[in-house]
């Protein structure tokens, strides 16, 4: 019988040379795991996939891969209960979630059809994708089978099922994606609120109760005054007391209560925007000449206004709003139709605020502009404090900082006084319309009409109804700076991105770095002159090509449109035959590195500055990186080693070392297609021949495209391509073309 058992423990598979999926045959469970598997997170990965496409969502084994990784380092063993650096169940739940599935690990005491497919971990800790049951038998994913499936005898697989399943499910909105193609994509904001539904349906019901409450103070004085006064009635004053006093307290309760509803909603409607507006911001296309940082770093800073705006005091403002006509009905209950008074008050209350808003909008319009423009110029005069103080630019910078500064401070001025002048008119209406209201009152008591409680309990439920027309007013104030920051938001949230909602891409794990360009044509202003303009040109794969050119000539241009950063406005880059647009942004990172002449760092460790994507978690990985850039000695004898504090762009190191860097990076990346563009410019020579002579071992097998003036890196290199002027004025063989080039240069200095 021994000899049927299909073998799912890991140290079975391990022996037969198998893992997760697999199944080996004739192997005898063992009651240990053992020690993880080589490449058992990769086939994890790929089960994950398979998983995923049997659902419907492509989802590729590498893009797992990648995440799981992420998912692992990040996890302790407190979270998943199992041992640092393994890949749990958790793990792959979390992941599919990323992919915009749901998922979830349950735990089951009986296999049933209805609950395939799923992926199972067996006892021994490996997985195994189940895609369905029929009676007694099991078909389990086998990609060594004909139809990609095993038959799995129920009893068989029963006695090492650990009990463990992974499930998921396309979500709605991928079904929505996937079969709509005509349904309305929810705006990036407003749309926040609409997941918040059952909170906000919370606060309007406390804001139901509380407002209904709120009354008892009224009710309360009309009718001691109507009817506990006239009679001396001690027991009815302190019975109507003690209800008003509870009513007091419930309707404090109520609104603590709702108060706390409305700051948990706003603060996930707040980190679930802030993620996506950064999500928007990191996936943005390059739109060179389109838009500046300045403008993207002012919009994003604006936002503070926004959530500043929609706080639980003007969310209950707003709840508040309907009730006011609740308390004109109960007011015009007492006193008939001096309820028109309200009315009317009320009118004038918030009229003046909506007739403003116009004039309040373009004053924030001012102030913004002025402000992005403060801010661009205070980055430039910090961190390029050097060259203006070289440049003598201090008494240009200090003039256009008092203009800013002055046009800011004096439409500023202008929007506090407008702001002002709307909530004291609110507030002078409020008290004049409680006084109209008494002195109304009065008459009616002469007349008989009313009783003395009845103008008390008005003028309380005045007070009580205009009240959050009066925060209104405030509120309508404030709204110009909340809608000039939403709209300078939109041009982050509605931007062109590299990886677009509403299409998808072609996958593909490796790229061999064929290149076709076809009228090839890119200019970065409109009306300006063309910066590419290429008819043709094939680079055939693992070939190694120089971009000559003088300064301007469109060789850094062509690069980035190489590399997928820029896209052209007219004609194609074709990569391995594919439109470049159609390949997935994720997979062309990964395949495809790119190394400008300018290496970005960024403030933090020298460890962050490598491990830019949190999955290298190999020490000795990171100082070969190192070695082979030339940077591994310095790093070695500093005190701090790869926790060496780098400052704002690289503060405190050389130019030639953030290079150096810049070379780790894409050693790490360990890319299919290099692009380079004047990579060895800041080297020195000694450094630059080391780095140029490992160079030849690494590059081979790889496409390589590399801009330079620099003649040893020249060397690599079998193909010579000359712009001038954006087009292609030479392309032949590196001997040839240099040997054309000193033939010219010495005809020209005869």
């Amino acid at each position: 019988m021994a000899d049927r058992i299909i073998a799912f423990d890991i140290n079975a598979a391990r022996v037969s040379g198998a893992a997760d999926g697999a199944l080996p045959k004739a192997a005898v469970p063992s009651p240990s795991a053992g020690p993880r598997a080589p490449g058992r997170a990769k086939a994890r990965a790929e089960l994950a996939s398979a998983y995923a496409g049997l659902l419907g969502a492509e989802v590729p084994a590498a893009d797992i891969l990648e995440q799981m990784l992420l998912a692992v380092g990040e996890a302790t063993a407190a979270v998943t209960g199992g041992q640092a650096g393994e890949v749990q169940p958790e793990h792959i739940a979390a992941v599919l979630r990323v992919a915009g599935m749901t998922a979830s690990v349950e735990m089951i005491d009986r296999l049933t059809p209805g609950q395939w497919p799923a992926l199972a971990q067996m006892t021994s800790g490996q997985m195994v994708l189940v895609v369905g049951q029929d009676g007694d038998t099991l078909f389990v994913y086998d990609k060594t089978c004909a139809d990609q499936r095993a038959e799995v005898p129920l009893g068989d697989f029963a006695p090492y099922f650990s009990g463990r399943i992974i499930r998921a499910r396309t979500s709605l909105r991928q079904l929505e994606n996937r079969h709509n193609a005509n349904a309305d994509r929810a705006h990036w904001f407003w749309g926040a609120f609409r997941a918040q539904r059952r909170a906000f349906a919370e606060v309007a019901l406390g804001s139901l109760f509380a407002n209904i409450l709120a009354v008892a103070v009224a009710m309360f004085s009309l009718q001691v005054y109507d009817r506990v006064i006239p009679h001396k009635s001690e027991a009815t004053l302190w019975v109507l007391a003690l209800g008003a006093l509870l009513a007091l307290m419930m309707e404090m309760a109520l609104k603590l209560a709702r108060s706390g509803l409305m700051d948990m909603a706003g603060r996930k409607i707040e980190l679930g925007v802030q993620n996506l507006l950064m999500d928007r911001l990191l996936g943005m296309k390059a739109a060179p000449g389109k838009r500046s940082p300045s403008q993207l770093f002012s919009a994003m800073r604006e936002f503070s206004s926004v959530r500043e705006f929609f706080t639980a005091s003007t969310i209950g403002t707003l709840a508040d709003i309907p009730f006011i006509f609740v308390f004109l009905a109960l007011v015009a209950s007492i006193g008939g139709n001096l309820v028109w008074v309200l009315v009317a008050g009320a009118v004038l209350m918030v009229a003046p605020g909506f007739l403003f808003q116009k004039k309040m909008i373009a004053l924030t319009q001012s102030t913004q502009g002025a402000s992005a423009r403060a801010s661009r110029l205070l980055h430039e005069a910090i961190y390029e404090h050097e060259t203006v103080n070289t440049a003598r630019g201090q008494d240009r910078f200090k003039r256009i900082w008092d203009e800013l500064t002055t046009l800011s401070a004096v439409k500023s001025s202008e929007q506090r006084k407008l702001s002002s002048v709307l909530t004291y008119w609110a507030q002078m209406v409020q008290q004049a319309t409680y006084i109209t209201a008494v002195v109304i009152g009065t008459y009616k008591v002469f007349e008989g009409e009313f009783t003395v409680g009845s103008i008390i309990a008005i003028g309380i439920l005045t007070s009580r109804t205009l009240a959050p027309l009066t925060q209104l007013a405030g509120t309508l104030a404030r709204w110009s700076n909340v809608k000039g920051a939403l709209e300078g938001l939109d041009a982050i949230a509605d931007a062109d991105q590299m990886q677009a909602d509403d299409r998808s891409y072609l996958r593909a794990e490796r790229i061999a770095g064929e290149f076709e360009l076809r009228q090839l044509d890119f200019k970065y202003d409109a009306e300006g002159a063309t910066t590419v303009d290429i008819p043709a040109l094939r680079i055939p794969a693992g070939q190694r090509v120089a971009v000559l050119g003088a300064n301007g000539s469109g060789k850094s241009t062509l690069l980035k449109l190489l590399a997928g950063i820029y896209e052209p406005q007219g004609g194609r880059i074709l990569l391995d035959g594919v439109d470049i647009g159609q390949l997935h942004p994720r997979d062309l990172r990964r395949s495809v590195g790119y190394l400008s002449q300018d290496v970005r760092l960024f403030s933090g460790t020298l460890r962050d500055n490598l491990n830019l994507t949190q999955l290298e978690r190999d020490e000795d990985r990171l100082f070969k990186a190192l070695d082979f850039a030339g940077l591994g000695p310095f790093v070695r004898s500093h005190p701090r080693g790869l926790d060496l504090i780098l400052g704002d762009g690289g503060a405190g190191l050389s130019v030639g070392q953030r290079q150096s860097i810049g070379w780790a990076r894409l050693w790490l990346q360990d890319p299919s297609v290099v692009i380079l563009d004047e990579p060895t410019a800041a080297l020195d020579t000694t450094l630059e021949t080391t780095l140029v002579s490992r160079l030849d071992s690494w590059l081979a097998g790889r496409t390589a495209i590399i801009a330079t003036h620099r003649v040893p890196i020249l060397a690599l290199t079998a193909r010579t391509l000359i712009l001038q002027n954006g087009r292609m004025a030479v392309d032949g063989p590196r001997d040839a073309v240099l040997a054309h080039l000193t033939k010219a240069k010495a005809g020209a200095g005869q």
